[in-house]
C-alpha cells in the first residue's frame, strides 16, 4: 500500500496518491481507542510525511494538545472518558484543524461537532485517498 518514497497507493494497488510536498511541515495527532485503526492512521501519516503522534483517547489528546504543536487532529467521535466532540469543545483558541470520525450515525453529536469547528466528518470505513484529501486540505487551512 506504500512505497519507500512516500507515495501511497490506494488499496487496489493501482494508482498513486498525490500529497503535497509540504507535508513535513505539518504536526498531526491521530486519537483513537481502537489500536488497529490508530496504529493504521499513524502509519499512513506517516508513510506520506506527516509528522505524526497518537493519543488513546480524549484525555490523553487534550494533554497532547496543552503539550505540542499540533496543526492538524484526527480524532473519532466515539471515545471512552472524553469523547471527541467534547475534546473539540474544549479547545482552547487558536484550535487546530480537527477532522472527526464515526463509525456511528450519531447525528446529535455530529451536529455539535459542526457546530464547535469540525473541518470534517469523515465516516468509517473510508477510503485511504479521502483521509490523505482531507488532512491535504486541512494543511492548507492551517497553513
Amino acid at each position: 500500500m506504500y512505497s519507500d518514497h512516500g507515495v501511497a497507493t490506494d488499496p487496489s494497488g493501482s494508482r498513486n496518491i498525490s500529497v503535497m510536498d509540504s507535508a513535513r511541515q505539518f504536526r498531526v495527532l491521530v486519537v483513537d481507542d481502537e489500536p488497529g485503526m490508530r496504529e493504521t492512521l499513524v502509519d499512513i501519516l506517516e508513510a506520506v510525511g506527516y509528522d505524526v503522534s497518537a493519543a488513546i483517547d480524549g484525555d490523553a489528546a487534550l494533554e497532547a494538545l496543552r503539550a505540542g504543536n499540533i496543526d492538524i487532529v484526527v480524532m473519532d467521535v466515539q471515545m471512552p472518558k472524553r469523547d471527541g466532540v467534547t475534546v473539540l469543545e474544549e479547545l482552547q483558541p487558536p484550535p487546530p484543524t480537527v477532522i472527526m470520525m464515526t463509525a456511528y450515525a450519531l447525528e446529535e453529536r455530529l451536529r455539535a461537532a459542526v457546530a464547535a469547528n469540525a473541518f470534517a466528518i469523515l465516516h468509517k470505513p473510508f477510503p485511504v485517498r479521502r483521509l490523505l484529501s482531507l488532512v491535504a486540505s486541512a494543511s492548507e487551512s492551517a497553513a
